[in-house]
């Protein structure tokens, strides 16, 4: 009866063992099986948690940015997510701050702004970056138009106050059929901005 224990443990250790995703750097490749953990080991996604505010006259643009652990698409991976709002000559446009805290019960990640590439010295239009300076890249989806774009975050300081210099520029648009009507505007401007931490 006590080997039959022993039997049973030891086979339980190893099925548990065997069904763990393997883990990988969330900078590799993603070429790992379904189910694998893009991690951020060496937390390169850490210190852009927060809300964030560029302000013109009276046209603002706020996100607020937070690190997600082992979200899940086709693979689990950690990621830095956020919502907007963006109030250009005193209209608001779009305005989805309210679901940074949606928790989707699938376990997915639908915020509107959402990745982990991390981009390194002056690769893709930093030429003043330093060689080692890294900046992340996330997606953008809009949230009244079809518009796909790419938001490139870099950190700096502004009076000594942390902030952050984004770029957005667009990708693209999801899917359309022929004959569709045409596309609303897009809710946020395309360009540079730079937002200080509140």
């Amino acid at each position: 009866m006590k080997s039959y224990i022993y039997y049973t443990a030891f086979f339980l250790f190893l099925t548990a063992c065997k069904a763990q995703s393997p883990i990988y750097d969330i900078s590799d490749l993603r070429d790992g099986p379904k189910n694998s953990y893009y991690k951020d080991i060496n937390n390169v996604l850490d210190g852009y948690d927060g809300t964030y505010l560029y302000k013109n006259g009276s046209t603002s643009l706020k996100f607020i940015l937070k690190k997600k652990l082992k979200s899940y698409l086709y693979y689990y991976e950690d990621l830095v997510v956020g919502e907007f709002q963006f109030i250009r000559d005193g209209v608001e446009k779009g305005n989805t701050l309210a679901n940074i805290n949606v928790n989707y019960a699938d376990g997915s990640v639908n915020h509107r702004i959402r990745g982990n590439t991390i981009i390194i010295g002056t690769q893709l239009g930093c030429p003043d970056c330093s060689p080692t300076e890294k900046r992340l890249r996330l997606g953008f989806v809009d949230n009244k138009s079809p518009h796909i774009a790419s938001i490139d975050i870099r950190k700096t300081t502004v009076n000594g106050v942390a902030a952050i210099r984004v770029v957005i520029f667009w990708d693209g648009f999801t899917i359309r059929k022929q004959g569709d009507p045409a596309p609303p505007p897009a809710s946020i401007n395309t360009g540079e901005y730079l937002m200080i931490k509140q």
